[in-house]
């Protein structure tokens, strides 16, 4: 009996480290309530990609903290991913998720590492951010670069560890206008770079990656999706007189036909599978996915 009991408490004990080792825990963004006299940018669907999506990877076991609107300010965000980051532990499944708007940012603005081939950092827009450079009055210090973003992922990975699994999806654009289309179709991002010189944005005509990925058996595989290329805008989609992220709305078909787990392959399969049915993607703009599972 003693021996059995033993056993028994072994079983127990060791059942919250099997579990904790397989976490699913999710980070989102959305905006939508830009205020454009102040910030000069329009008002999109982003918060209502957070409503969408949320519930279904909820079900799915996924803890979600978000930030909607005018939660979503710059130092909001960037305290949120941090603890978001120090909360990770090895084994953790995680899915990060950024509705907004984008915009290319001159390379080594405001003194930022002079880095990029084609002149421009990529930025992400929190609610706070205004889309013009204007000396004394706003200079992008909260824009969120891409120099930023990397550091935190590479971070992430090594804090999740080979056990684990990250995700990133932007539905956002750096390039494209500000206002709707004809067709009442909305576009994410501006095709007007931010810059203290008057430096023209020329977006690149390769497939340019925005993201750097690094490959090590101590961190955690990575894939990124990305809306558009530089040069593309990111229009959102009208399914059944309904916008939605065009990243948005396929990430959630995605996971309905699979859970989204560490099969980072199966992911992008049902991704790619899911943006090829009618009516799930703009023929005006290329996807980019990175990985490195």
């Amino acid at each position: 009996m003693k021996k059995t009991f033993i056993a028994l408490l072994a079983v127990a004990l060791a059942l919250p480290v099997t579990s904790n080792a397989q976490r699913k825990r999710a980070f989102m963004v959305g905006i939508s309530t830009y205020d454009s006299s102040v910030t000069g940018w329009d008002e999109i669907h982003g918060a209502e990609d957070v409503y969408l999506l949320r519930p279904e990877l909820e079900n799915q076991g996924f803890q979600v903290t978000a930030l909607v609107n005018e939660e979503a300010t710059h130092d909001n965000i960037l305290a949120a991913m941090d603890q978001f980051a120090k909360d990770s532990k090895k084994g953790d499944v995680v899915y990060l998720h950024f509705s907004c708007h984008g915009q290319p940012v001159e390379d080594g603005l405001n003194g930022n590492q002079l880095d990029e081939a084609d002149g421009w950092d990529e930025a992400l827009i929190p609610i706070d951010a205004g889309s013009q450079y204007r000396a004394g009055v706003y200079v992008g210090d909260k824009h969120i670069l891409d120099d930023d973003l990397n550091v935190f992922f590479e971070g992430l990975r090594s804090k999740v560890g080979s056990t684990g699994a990250v995700y990133v999806a932007f539905d956002a654009c750096h390039s494209g206008t500000m206002s709707r289309d004809l067709d009442f179709a909305t576009v994410r991002g501006t095709s007007d770079g931010f810059t203290a010189s008057g430096k023209r944005f020329r977006p690149p005509f390769e497939d340019t990656k925005h993201y750097q990925i690094t490959s090590s058996v101590e961190q955690a595989p990575i894939l990124f999706l990305e809306a558009c290329r530089a040069r593309e805008r990111n229009t959102e989609l009208l399914i059944d007189g309904v916008e939605y992220g065009s990243v948005t709305y396929n990430v959630l078909q995605a996971i309905k036909k699979n859970p989204l787990g560490r099969n980072g392959k199966q992911f992008e399969e049902d991704y790619i599978w899911s943006t090829q049915q009618p009516g799930h993607w703009n023929d005006t703009q290329h996807m980019v996915i990175e990985s490195s599972f």
